[in-house]
């Protein structure tokens, strides 16, 4: 009797394909995962969009890394791995001074402090060295084309986890001879395309401008990209999508964009470090102060010390907002950590959470008792004075008045247009559809099924 193949989980990472000239990591990873597909291997799931830390300053654009995850013959490995690594040299310009590729093979389930690693790359710092360590820890076979920086991407999306909350995002790619010029979508169609899947799909169209949000502006080969909450209902959004030029290729990815996964690390104050991205929780210390450009900052404290948080005046009604605080009110501001000047940080704010109000007390001047006009002070100490009547009242004092606020305890967030890819959209509060972690397979099959008839340009 025939023995059948033994069957492995085998994870493909890639980070640092792309530049601000050019290239992209997606579509590193749609070409390979297309021609591994194209061979007979089996895929797990999607490919996986991980973005990382977005305030890490040497990031290109969205801070994306890529992993591919397929179950493979114990002897398919090596052609799988050299398939990759061929794709990956052949999509890349390695001549870019800030391209920095690298490729991570794992075999067999995803060990816990890869996990762990992957989930402090969200929020922190992480170096090669560390990177390294990990690699060798959990017996990862790490390929670097140049530099070593992409390792901690390349790892990083290996090791991420979906479990709690992921979306979707379907992307459309450009021909190599229509890269660098506009992109000639329709933009009626993509205001028609969000009224109907509007709930399903998210940021597609700011609401306060009317601008579409889904076409990038850089000479990438993105033509434009939906993002949503299932794979069917973006391939469906997607066909309503009008283009004057020719589409090279599509693909769905599960991602974790529009989850907030970056703000999952509460710190004190204290502790910060420049680039992380945090939530702390504290009271307004100082009135805020608009400065030049129409930037809120406002101070925040807790138990350990004062920060400075930096509302942007393209963060729409959350700038509005923050200009309304007053000291004692409560907060929870989530952002990136900013180095000012020599030991200042200052906290970007990407989503202010009020959560309890101060009184707001007005000190009023007395009546006149005898026509009840408001009195004049005097100067100090020397009391009030009626204009009207002539009558002073050198004993007379001010008395507190509580006054309206303009805001409530409450959520806020800037417009869409001012998000991180990581930023969750107002329309994702509250939305909970039970998702496996992993797409079965006769999702994952009927939806690169349905993708066949977008004809891919070789």
């Amino acid at each position: 009797m025939e023995s059948r193949p033994v069957l492995t989980e085998f994870h493909i990472g890639i980070d640092d394909t792309d530049s601000r000239l050019g290239g992209c990591t997606t579509y590193t990873a749609t070409v390979l995962f297309q021609e591994l597909v194209s061979k007979g291997f089996k895929p797990l799931d999607f490919p996986w969009l991980v973005r990382l830390n977005p305030n890490t300053p040497w990031k290109t654009r969205g801070n994306g890394a890529i992993s591919l995850h397929f179950v493979l013959e114990e002897e398919q490995l090596q052609e799988v791995k050299k398939i990759a690594v061929a794709v990956v040299e052949r999509t890349t310009d390695l001549n870019q001074r800030s391209t920095d590729p690298a490729v991570v093979f794992l075999k067999g389930l995803v060990p816990s402090p890869l996990g762990e690693f992957s989930m402090r790359a969200l929020h922190d710092i992480l170096s090669v060295k560390e990177a390294r360590h990990i690699a060798n820890a959990v017996g990862a076979e790490t390929h670097l084309l140049k530099g070593s920086r992409g390792l901690v991407g390349a790892l990083a999306s290996v090791g991420a986890e979906f479990g709690q909350d992921h979306t979707f995002e379907i992307i459309a790619y450009r021909t190599h001879e229509n890269r660098g010029s506009v992109r000639r979508v329709n933009q009626d169609s993509v205001r028609q395309m969000d009224a109907m899947y509007r709930g399903s799909t998210f940021n597609n169209i700011d609401p306060e401008t009317g601008r579409v949000l889904i076409c990038p502006h850089g000479p990438d080969p993105v033509l434009f990209g939906i993002r949503g909450e299932d794979p069917a209902n973006l391939v469906n959004a997607c066909a309503l999508v009008g283009v004057e030029e020719q589409v090279e290729r599509i693909m769905v990815f599960k991602t974790n964009q529009g989850t907030d996964a970056h703000l999952n690390c509460r710190r004190t104050i204290r502790v910060l470090r420049p680039y992380q991205s945090t939530v702390i929780a504290g009271t307004i210390s100082d009135t805020p102060r608009i400065i030049r450009g129409g930037h809120t900052i406002f101070e925040t404290s807790d138990e350990t010390g004062s920060i400075d948080c930096a509302a942007y005046s393209k963060t729409g009604t959350m700038r509005e907002t923050a200009t309304h605080l007053i000291p004692g009110d409560m907060v929870i501001v989530s952002g990136g950590i900013r180095l000012r000047r020599i030991g200042e940080l200052t906290l970007n704010v990407e989503k202010l959470e009020v959560t309890g109000l101060a009184n707001a007390i007005r000190w009023e001047n007395p009546l006149c008792s005898d026509c009840g006009t408001r009195c004049e002070s005097m100067g100090n100490g020397q009391g009030f004075r009626c204009r009207k009547c002539n009558l002073h009242f050198r004993k007379a004092s001010k008395s507190p008045k509580s006054e309206p606020r303009a805001i409530m305890r409450g959520i806020y967030l800037p417009p869409p247009r001012a998000h991180r890819h990581l930023t969750k959209p107002a329309s994702r509060y509250g939305f909970r559809t039970p998702k496996p972690s992993n797409a079965s397979r006769a999702i994952i099959d009927s939806t690169l099924g349905s993708l066949v008839s977008v004809p891919v340009v070789s």
